[in-house]
C-alpha cells in the first residue's frame, strides 16, 4: 500500500465520519431537543394537572359536607311538616267535635 492508497483511505474515512457528525448534528440533536421540550411540557402540564384536581378536590369536599347539612335540615323539615300535618288533623277532629257539640 502506497502513500497515495493510504490518504485515499483516509479521505473516505473522514468523509464517512463527517457525514455520520452532520447527520447527528441536523437531524438527531434538533429531535433530542424537541423530545426535551416535549418532556419538560409533559411534567409541567402533568403538575397543572395535580393542582387542579387538587383544588377541585378540596371544592367537592366543602360541596359535600354543605350538601350533606341541606340534607339533615331538610329531613327536619320534612319531620316538622309531618308534626304539623298530624295537628292539623287533629285541630280539625277537635273543631269537628266542638261543632256537633253545640
Amino acid at each position: 500500500m502506497n502513500e497515495m492508497d493510504f490518504f485515499q483511505m483516509i479521505g473516505k474515512e473522514s468523509i464517512t465520519f463527517f457525514a455520520i457528525i452532520l447527520v447527528y448534528f441536523l437531524f438527531v440533536k434538533p429531535k433530542d431537543i424537541q423530545m426535551e421540550k416535549k418532556d419538560a411540557q409533559i411534567n409541567e402540564l402533568v403538575e397543572t394537572n395535580r393542582l387542579i384536581v387538587s383544588e377541585n378536590s378540596e371544592q367537592l369536599g366543602k360541596i359535600s359536607n354543605t350538601l350533606e347539612k341541606i340534607s339533615g335540615e331538610m329531613s327536619s323539615l320534612s319531620d316538622n311538616q309531618k308534626k304539623l300535618n298530624d295537628g292539623q288533623d287533629e285541630l280539625w277532629r277537635e273543631i269537628v267535635y266542638l261543632k256537633k257539640e253545640r
